[in-house]
């Protein structure tokens, strides 16, 4: 008899649902994420009054870190990668080279 069993780490099921910032980012970046069972993602941004948003997919390649690959929208074709700082119930904090993320959960 073959058993498998799936799980998620616990960063991977912390980061289902919507997240807004907390802090400020560079020009041109989304003004949200929200990340979706089955590996999707979603990037509204907001630029002159003009909403707009971007899809794509994630993957954690390890626990602390996530790759995001834009597919659709303004980001379409990039890729990003990020450490996971810090992900609880309420806030989460993504790192790149050149800036840190500041999000906080706004719905499950």
């Amino acid at each position: 008899m073959l058993i498998l069993v799936a799980c998620s780490s616990g960063n991977e099921s912390q980061i289902k649902g919507k997240w807004s910032l907390a802090g400020s980012m560079t020009a041109d970046a989304p003004t949200s994420f929200w990340f979706k069972w089955g590996g999707s993602v979603v990037a509204p941004w907001e630029k002159h009054n003009i909403i707009m948003q971007s899809k794509g997919e994630y993957e954690f390649i390890d626990d602390t870190h996530i790759k995001i690959n834009m597919q659709s929208g303004y980001y379409n074709g990039n890729s990003y990668y990020f450490e996971i700082v810090k992900l609880d119930e309420k806030k989460m904090v993504l790192k790149t080279n050149f800036q840190e993320i500041e999000m906080k959960r706004v719905e499950d």
